[in-house]
C-alpha cells in the first residue's frame, strides 16, 4: 500500500478513537431518562428504559437527600419490602463519572451523582423480574 492511501485512513481510525475516547469522558450536569432499581441500600440507573423490561449496563446512584424526598417519599411505610426494593421511572439531572471501576455491592463502570429529580413515578413490576 502507497503512504498516500495509508495517511488517511490513519487519520479516520484517530478521529474513530478521539471520539469514543470522548464518550468514555464523564458528563456534567445532563439530564437522563430511564429507570432506578433499589436493592437495599444500592440504586441502579437503566439509561434510557422505560418499563420493567430494563436492560443493559446499569450506573451505580449517588442520591443526595434531595432524592429520598422526593423518589422514596412514595414508599408505604406500612410494607417493609415496598421500603428495601422499589423501581421508579425517572427523569433527573447529575453528573455521569468518567468510565472507571466504581465497586459497591458489586462492580459498576460509572456512577450517576443526582444533582435533582425532575420526574419520578414508582412502577409495580410484580414478580416479572
Amino acid at each position: 500500500m502507497s503512504a498516500s492511501r495509508i495517511v488517511p485512513i490513519l487519520l479516520l481510525a484517530g478521529l474513530a478513537l478521539a471520539a469514543s475516547a470522548h464518550g468514555l469522558m464523564g458528563k456534567k450536569n445532563q439530564t437522563f431518562d430511564g429507570v432506578i432499581v433499589q436493592d437495599l441500600t444500592t440504586y441502579e440507573f437503566y439509561p434510557d428504559s422505560k418499563d420493567c423490561n430494563y436492560r443493559g449496563t446499569p450506573y451505580v446512584l449517588l442520591p443526595n437527600r434531595r432524592f429520598y424526598e422526593i423518589v422514596t417519599a412514595s414508599s408505604d411505610v406500612e410494607h417493609m419490602e415496598r421500603l428495601l426494593h422499589g423501581r421508579w421511572r425517572v427523569k433527573l439531572n447529575g453528573n455521569l463519572s468518567a468510565v472507571g471501576w466504581h465497586r459497591y455491592r458489586k462492580n459498576y463502570w460509572r456512577e450517576l451523582s443526582v444533582n435533582y429529580v425532575v420526574d419520578a413515578v414508582e412502577m409495580s413490576c410484580g414478580d416479572s423480574r
